[in-house]
């Protein structure tokens, strides 16, 4: 048994902190609305919720977010003990976790930066998989608690490499979801049927994303998967990462998502992008 702690209950650190438990771990949790995870202690703070953990990880919506759990007044920082592993499973930009990972080295913390794919399903049933950045040695200690969560775990180098891949990922994702609504598009101004099309293109190409795609347009998740603003954010992250010029799609897609959020889907599932057009389904 290890005592966790987790800062953050959204979709992912939701079902993260309740695998945990169900796993055996002692698991303490903090989150701004309280009652996410009925049965978890809920700590006053998220320093609180560290000051007893041995492993605490961290999963906010964005950097603003997750600075103010890191450094604020009472914030991890104010209550973690050295030689705690720390975790951000936030996707965050890359600076700002190199500004984290710098902080958390020099009060003799270990620091991974570790965020999540598998969607809303795979922190239910605990089949996350973990885009991992940080010292591989001490990766190894970690097997237990996160074989409560994540049923693979991906080693991409020092820290800030996990994120850097995450990014990656997102941005590619984000782009299939955006084409799918556009091939749709097409083929109705083709006059095809778009219920056959759809169907057709989940096995061809096919894919996972396909499939998403297709069954949100379908019936629009709930809860839902991803939103469209988180979407947004870590396109712009993206983005960022990527620098300036040679990045045509990434920067038409972010617009997709930006004209999303201005129009008021920010809330919703990002497979939003693919009804704004209206195209018929039924």
């Amino acid at each position: 048994m290890t005592n966790v702690a987790v800062v953050g209950l959204g979709i992912m650190g939701r079902g993260m902190a309740a695998n945990l438990a169900a796993n055996g771990h002692e698991v303490a949790v903090w989150n701004r609305t309280p009652g996410r995870v009925p049965g978890l202690a809920e700590a006053a703070s998220p320093a609180q919720a560290a000051a007893g953990a041995e492993v605490v990880f961290e999963v906010t919506a964005d950097d603003a977010s997750s600075r103010q759990v890191w450094f604020g007044a009472e914030g991890i920082l104010a209550g973690v003990r050295p030689g705690t592993v720390v975790i951000s499973s936030a996707t965050l930009s890359v600076g700002w976790v190199a500004e984290l990972a710098a902080a958390c080295a020099e009060r003799g913390l270990t620091f991974f930066d570790m965020p999540v794919t598998g969607g809303a399903e795979g922190a239910r049933t605990g089949n996350l998989v973990m885009l991992v950045g940080g010292d591989p040695g001490r990766l190894t200690e970690l097997d237990g608690v996160l074989r409560a969560i994540a049923r693979q775990v991906r080693h991409f180098g020092p820290v800030g490499a996990g994120t850097r891949f995450k990014l990656v990922l997102n941005a590619l994702q984000a782009v299939h979801f955006a084409a799918f609504g556009e091939a749709l598009k097409m083929a109705v101004a083709a006059g095809l049927d778009p219920r056959q099309v759809g169907e057709a293109l989940v096995e061809r190409p096919g894919g996972v994303v396909t499939g998403l795609a297709w069954n949100s347009l379908l019936t629009p998740p709930e809860p839902i998967n991803f939103s469209a603003e988180w979407a947004r954010k870590d396109l712009a992250y993206a983005q960022r990462m990527a620098g300036e010029g040679g990045h045509p799609i990434l920067d038409a897609v972010l617009s997709i998502f930006s004209r999303a959020v201005e129009e008021g889907h920010g809330k919703d599932d990002w497979s939003v992008v693919n009804r704004q057009d209206g195209v018929p389904v039924a």
